[in-house]
């Protein structure tokens, strides 16, 4: 009878513990990606917070000095840009929406084709700008939950740099691993999280910038637009910038505007192409080299999982899953586990 109420005591207590587990995740669940992002950017940029601390000598002032840096790097440009962006959107589906299709495709195929696949490309563009529209309006609607969001992500990048060495102490006490194959795991984390960052996101941020200055002073229009498609499949390794500049420099010709045209194929091929080869393996040398399919599949899927921040949890959470693999086919797998 004793036993039998010590069971059903722990049962009782088990549940208790579970419902309040299941209740915290409930509570999370809203802001999780914010406090992921948070933690994710104080790992990435605890070297550079502990070379301003070195001078400043001050965690508290360190970590505010860091976080007015990435705000001043986010902000300022976003704001200047953004109103920008906005207008040649804008601009750009009403040209492509009043540009006439049908007689451009007349003079490539014949009879009905033309006809239809005008109607399609109309269609088409009418769904994207309404798609677009749908996306502003909601972004303006869930306008406080985005700054609660951002907030909720400042005190975590604040709490988790400043107080960057006690929380890998904590972690170290909790975690089952044990000490040394816990730091080699640590270390493919950090390689992982290296590559896809730095030798992903970063220069596909590097390239569209480099594409956008070119074409600025080439007076090609709708700059800002293929800036942004440029960092976008820049990210996707399969992809890459000359799906913009070729077709970019092509039209140029096709205008009659053969000086630019040739200025765009030649600036692609030899200046934005080659930053691509040569930064990459620079900011990734002696890292982890994620393999393409990962990449490829992990930013798809991470897009329609996650959205937009997906292009970056998506690679890094299948590259996460990938060490795990690597290290069971190593039979380490029970490694992780032993205490030394």
């Amino acid at each position: 009878m004793i036993d039998s109420n010590q069971a059903v005591k722990r049962g009782i207590v088990g549940l208790l513990i579970l419902a309040i587990f299941i209740l915290a995740l409930l509570i999370l669940k809203p802001i999780i990606i914010s406090i992921i992002f948070g933690l994710l950017f104080a790992y990435i940029l605890t070297p550079v917070y502990k070379k301003i601390n070195s001078k400043i000598k001050h965690p508290n002032i360190s970590a505010i000095i860091l976080i007015v840096l990435i705000l001043f790097v986010i902000t300022i440009p976003l704001i200047y840009f953004i109103p920008k962006l906005i207008r040649e959107v804008s601009g750009t589906f009403v040209l492509l929406y009043h540009f006439n299709f049908e007689s451009l495709l007349g003079k490539i195929f014949q009879g009905d084709m033309a006809t239809s696949i005008s109607v399609h490309l109309s269609n088409l563009i009418s769904q994207l700008f309404s798609s677009l529209v749908t996306q502003l309006t909601k972004t303006i609607v869930n306008l406080p939950s985005l700054s609660l969001k951002i907030i909720v992500f400042l005190f975590t990048f604040y709490f988790a740099v400043r107080d960057n060495e006690e929380l890998k102490n904590y972690i170290s006490k909790i975690s089952p691993f044990s000490k040394n194959t816990g730091e080699k795991f640590l270390k493919e984390f950090r390689n992982i999280t290296d590559a896809i960052i730095l030798g992903q996101v970063l220069i596909g941020i590097i390239t569209g910038i480099a594409f956008g200055i070119g074409m600025y002073f080439f007076g090609v229009p709708r700059v800002l637009i293929l800036s942004f498609i440029t960092v976008f499949v820049s990210i996707i390794p399969v992809l890459g910038a000359w799906m913009v500049w070729f077709p970019v420099g092509i039209i140029m010709l096709a205008m009659g505007r053969t000086l630019t045209g040739f200025l765009v194929l030649g600036y692609g091929a030899f200046f934005v192409s080659m930053i691509d080869n040569i930064l990459r393996p620079y900011f990734i040398s002696k890292k982890a080299q994620v393999p393409i399919i990962i990449s490829v599949i992990g930013t798809i899927g991470g897009l329609y999982f996650l959205g937009i921040l997906g292009i970056i949890l998506g690679p890094l959470i299948l590259a996460y899953v990938l060490i795990i693999i690597d290290f069971y086919q190593q039979g380490k797998l029970n490694e992780l586990f032993e205490k030394k």
